[in-house]
């Protein structure tokens, strides 16, 4: 009686597990990117943290830098998908927009080591990928913009520079990730909505406005 030949992983499964393996080697550089600095951290200390070999890093990242440019993008691009789902909807602005900014606090809050070295350390980014997260950060700022001009337009938000608001509520939220505390007195979902009701605040929100 023969042996059968021993089947092959299905893709999907080998597709998981490197990606498991690549998320694991993302994870760490950030920790040490935050607590060392991206100058301070070598492939080498990566690879001993991980109990791996510098090969080992190097199969799924051709170096350091890359590394640091996919943190980059993974974050512009989520938080970039917070204000295209607001832009998009279909609710006031004000409740839209109010959304938005519990979504923004939350990723700040659940992603606080990433925030960290996605503000640390933008200038060790190649100059090409310097110019790709600008342009995120461009469509990001116009978008919010945007929200903000159509609710002046219909009258729910009185502010004289709808741009200028963005960058405000933008810098406010991003800066989260620097005094936020799970020890502090308020939980996530708390801050996040009175983080959001100061953002209504800013743009000259109330509630009576168009029978909200």
């Amino acid at each position: 009686m023969t042996s059968k030949p021993p089947r092959k992983a299905r893709p999907s499964v080998l597709q998981e597990v490197q990606e498991y393996k690549r998320s694991r080697i993302i994870e760490e550089a950030l920790r040490l990117f935050y607590e060392r600095g991206y100058d301070g951290t070598s492939v080498d200390a990566l690879a001993s943290e991980i109990g791996v070999t510098k090969p080992f890093i190097y199969s799924y990242f051709t170096n350091k830098r890359a590394i640091l440019e996919t943190v980059h993008e993974q974050s512009a691009r989520r938080v970039h998908g917070y204000i295209a789902e607001a832009a998009s909807g279909t609710a006031p602005p004000p409740a839209r927009l109010a959304k938005f900014v519990r979504d923004f606090t939350i990723e700040n809050i659940k992603h606080q080591i990433a925030s960290g070295v996605y503000l640390q350390e933008e200038k060790n980014l190649s100059e090409d990928a310097q110019a790709r997260i600008r342009e995120i950060e461009r469509s990001f700022n116009d978008l919010l913009a945007g929200l903000i001009q159509q609710g002046c337009d219909e009258g729910y938000f009185r502010v004289s520079h709808p741009k200028l608001a963005a960058l405000s509520i933008a810098g406010m939220v991003r800066w989260v990730h620097r005094w936020y505390s799970p020890e502090g007195s308020m939980q996530p979902e708390a801050l996040a909505d009175a983080i959001a009701a100061l953002s209504l605040n800013l743009v000259g929100y109330r509630e009576t406005q168009q029978g909200e």
